[in-house]
């Protein structure tokens, strides 16, 4: 008969961990010493159980998971404050993260709540000027003598194309009367994502320094590359986050300044509107300085209309995303620019707006995973297997 003649695995040499009992349930007795292959299987079935688990509190979260992603990267992007902070406190960690998590939900509603107002007064009276204009000289006052000239050229019918900016107008100005219950419902939701972001970055910056240590004894990676991995993401959230909202602002404020030097009304309203499709891959601000050049040298102010077409090329595009941009990353996190750009489309694809930051960051850890593997694999080749 033959027998197993397998090593035992012995509990004198690494004591296992304690739980508190209960004392409704008989007292756990001290467990014989068991096979490795037995010990294996059941650290493999208390794995499948926490992924079974991880499962059912990523499907509880779902519809938060815009706020916790957003709040890690906050968290990561206020972390050098966040230790000043902390520096002058005394080493109070929890104090340093409320006041930074404060500020940070301040300065956050205060220009959303900015932005929202400046728009819904500017749009309103933008779309009032535009009718009243239409009103009184048709398409003439509105794109001028050349581009009605070029128009009638190419063959486009005045009365069809009239009827059209006619019935556009007056559902625009439907839509802004109806848009009081849309902003209503998005202001909920943006405030209940914002508070789970808020909570998210409180605890982000309390519990970072455990974050990567208990990963690194969770996974079953080499420690070195669990550490890499942890530091890739933080690095490239913080990267992606400052990247898209800074440069969005730097290239609106831009853009409002080159509109008021041209002379082209509501300047404000047009920086905020270039801010925002900014955030649009590839074309971005062009959407609204280009169109805002053609017009002013169709309406007859040649000059002007060039130059805004050049401060649009050389300052919002040109300055904006290879000067600031590069300073305000610091080079971190900037990947090779197609991956970057199908990170960026394939991003929004399947997350909607979140996906201009979420996109690039998944697509730059898999480069990084890529990087650590190749890596591995040279020093294989090179020295053999690791002792």
């Amino acid at each position: 008969m033959m027998t197993d003649k397998r090593p035992l695995i012995s509990k004198h040499d690494t004591p296992r961990p304690s739980f508190p009992p209960d004392s409704e349930l008989p007292r756990l007795m001290t467990p014989p010493p068991v096979q490795e292959s037995t010990r294996h299987s059941r650290l493999v079935a208390l794995g499948v159980v926490l992924a079974l688990t991880f499962l059912a509190v990523m499907r509880i979260a779902a519809p938060l998971w815009v706020g916790i992603v957003l709040g890690t990267f906050m968290a990561f992007t206020a972390q050098p404050t966040y230790r000043r902070i902390a520096a002058r406190l005394g080493n109070r960690r929890e104090l340093a993260a409320v006041v930074t998590t404060v500020v940070m939900g301040l300065v956050g509603a205060t220009v959303c709540v900015a932005v929202i107002w400046i728009l819904s007064r500017e749009v309103v009276a933008l779309v009032g000027i535009i009718q009243d204009r239409f009103r009184q000289g048709g398409l003439t006052s509105i794109f001028g003598e050349r581009a009605v000239a070029w128009m009638d050229k190419i063959g486009v019918n005045r009365s069809t194309l009239s009827e059209h900016i006619q019935q556009e107008l007056s559902n625009a100005s439907a839509s802004i009367a109806n848009a009081a219950g849309f902003v209503l419902t998005a202001t909920s939701e943006a405030v209940l994502g914002g508070v789970i972001g808020l909570m998210t970055m409180y605890y982000v910056l309390i519990e970072w320094p455990r974050l990567p240590v208990r990963l690194e004894r969770i996974l079953p990676l080499d420690p070195r590359h669990t550490r890499a991995l942890v530091i890739e993401f933080r690095d490239v959230g913080r990267s992606a986050l400052i990247g898209t909202i800074a440069t969005a602002a730097v290239q609106g404020v831009l853009g409002g300044v080159g509109y008021a030097i041209c002379g082209i009304p509501h300047s404000i309203t047009w920086g905020l509107l270039t801010a925002l499709v900014s955030l649009i891959p590839a074309i971005g601000t062009a959407l609204i300085w280009i169109p805002m050049g053609l017009y002013l040298i169709f309406t007859g102010h040649t000059g002007a209309g060039i130059a805004e077409l050049v401060w649009g090329g050389v300052m919002v595009v040109g300055v904006s995303d290879y000067v600031i941009r590069p300073r305000l990353v610091g080079g971190k996190g900037e990947g090779h620019p197609l991956l970057m750009l199908i990170g960026l489309l394939g991003g929004i694809e399947v997350f909607s707006l979140p996906g201009l930051i979420i996109g690039p960051v998944v697509m730059s850890l898999f480069v990084a995973v890529l990087r650590i593997y190749e890596r591995e694999v040279q020093w294989e080749a090179t020295h053999g297997p690791k002792k």
